[in-house]
């Protein structure tokens, strides 16, 4: 009966392979699959991608490389950096800002601020531009004995060079501007000028004269020459005074070697006209004997 059994499961079997029936589960080698990812992926109403569960296959995650590790060497390059690069910005923007804050103080460049010069054991003289054309006078108030002292320029112009004489020696003096509008000290100066403040240190007067031409060649008449050492360790009182019929003029240079500055070679002299413009700032060598090299504008 056996025999009888096998025999027809056997004929089965054959017809079975040879209609091409499936083949039985338990002999199939099914190997390495790769599967992809179902075709039954569909985009929800969210716009977001879904696929179906019975098709994701999980792959593994390759590792991340890892990043060396900073070095004692390194490290120590990045703290100095991380500690002097700021500092270094700081101390270059602050000696910027100092050398700006000179140069103001050295030359009319603000307007409606006064600015002093040819500082003097009696005397001093008072520079400062206006708004708009306009006369002006300069008042100096003895702090002590409040005590005025005035003088005006009665020429209508935006720039003003006014000297202050018969002045009490030694003496603070409030200083005020009076023209277009109200004109204060540049913030340098503070409250209040001592006139002769550098009388102990002022050498014998050397008065120095030069000229201004025009880009032309003839002379620049009636602008305003405003003269400091090229120095930029600390502020200077300048020395001024104003061109005549020659393209002339003369300044006392033991007002500024009063004042104790380094050795200098270069002065720098700035020009400026009636309507407050400066015409030229140029470096000239500072002057040995009686003379102060000609300046000749550019245009």
């Amino acid at each position: 009966m056996a025999d009888i059994l096998d025999s027809a499961q056997a004929q089965i079997n054959n017809a079975a392979q040879q209609v091409g029936g499936p083949p039985d589960p338990a002999n199939v080698d099914l190997g390495e699959l790769d599967l992809p990812y179902s075709s039954h992926a569909h985009q929800n109403n969210n716009n977001q991608s879904t696929i179906s569960n019975d098709s994701v296959v999980p792959t593994e995650t390759p590792p991340m490389p890892k990043s060396p590790r900073p070095t004692g060497a390194a490290v120590s390059t990045l703290l100095f950096l991380f500690v002097t690069l700021p500092l270094s910005v700081y101390f270059i923007s602050q000696q910027r800002a100092l050398t700006d804050q000179r140069s103001k103080a050295a030359y009319v460049t603000k307007t409606s601020e006064l600015y002093v010069a040819n500082l003097n054991k009696t005397s001093f003289s008072v520079i400062w531009k206006e708004e708009i054309p306009a006369k002006g006078c300069a008042v100096a108030k003895n702090i002590k004995t409040q005590k005025e002292t005035r003088a005006c320029d009665d020429i209508l112009s935006r720039m003003h060079l006014v000297t202050l004489t018969n002045l009490d020696p030694y003496y603070s003096y409030a200083v005020a501007g009076q023209g277009g509008g109200k004109i204060k000290l540049h913030p340098f100066f503070g409250n209040s000028i001592i006139s002769g403040l550098f009388d102990k240190t002022k050498p014998p007067s050397r008065i120095v004269q030069g000229t201004i031409n025009q880009a032309n060649g003839q002379p620049l008449k009636d602008a305003f020459v405003i003269v400091s050492p090229f120095l930029t360790d600390r502020f200077y009182f300048p020395v001024a005074s104003y061109t005549d019929q020659n393209g002339t003029y003369a300044i006392d240079t033991s007002l500024i070697d009063a004042q104790n500055p380094k050795p200098y070679e270069l002065i720098i002299v700035e020009v400026v006209n009636r309507q407050g413009q400066t015409l030229i700032e140029q470096k000239i060598p500072s002057p040995s004997g009686n003379q102060i090299a000609t300046i000749t504008l550019l245009q």
